[in-house]
């Protein structure tokens, strides 16, 4: 049996915001996995697989971002690039970024003051918009959702190497 590896807080807000965060997922969402050596959960909507991580932010706070493996393994183009954009021009909540050929979708706010509503506003956004937008942009600019890419058991390269490590 593997040791269980500690969680390595940077700060006490930090710690605060991730046992908040695992809380509200305790009794929102059936099954997540929490990253057994880092702030981080994961879980599946759709055909998505969003991460949501909570990194500190000065002494006194720490960011919780909600993301979303939107498309993996696209070909970039200046059309995709562009249509990403105009997106980005249309969502409310959130933005899409690509990262070598990997499509996200992700929210960050602020969590010392972190009221459910606020997480479940974000988490919603993220998972609804990543899905609704997904096969969209794999139908028009190719690669594979992420939950294509998972049943396919090809590496994620999108999946930061925190998840990979585990």
């Amino acid at each position: 049996m593997p040791a269980t590896r500690e969680k390595r807080f940077l700060t006490s807000c930090q710690e605060e915001v991730y046992r908040q965060v695992k809380s509200y997922l305790d009794e929102l969402v059936d099954e997540h996995f929490d990253d057994a050596e880092h702030c981080d959960f994961y879980l599946k909507y759709g055909s998505t697989v969003l991460e949501i991580s909570i990194e500190p932010y000065e002494e006194d706070d720490a960011i919780v971002e909600v993301l979303a493996f939107c498309v993996q393994g696209v070909e970039p183009s200046l059309a995709m690039v562009r249509e990403l954009l105009r997106l980005n021009s249309d969502v409310r909540l959130g933005a899409f970024s690509m990262v070598g050929s990997d499509v996200f979708f992700s929210h960050s706010f602020l969590g010392r003051r972190l009221r459910p509503e606020q997480f479940i506003a974000s988490l919603d956004s993220v998972a609804s918009i990543s899905d609704e937008y997904d096969d969209k942009l794999v139908a028009q600019y190719g690669g594979e959702t992420a939950l294509e890419r998972m049943r396919s058991g090809k590496p994620r390269p999108g999946l930061s190497q925190k998840a990979e490590q585990n």
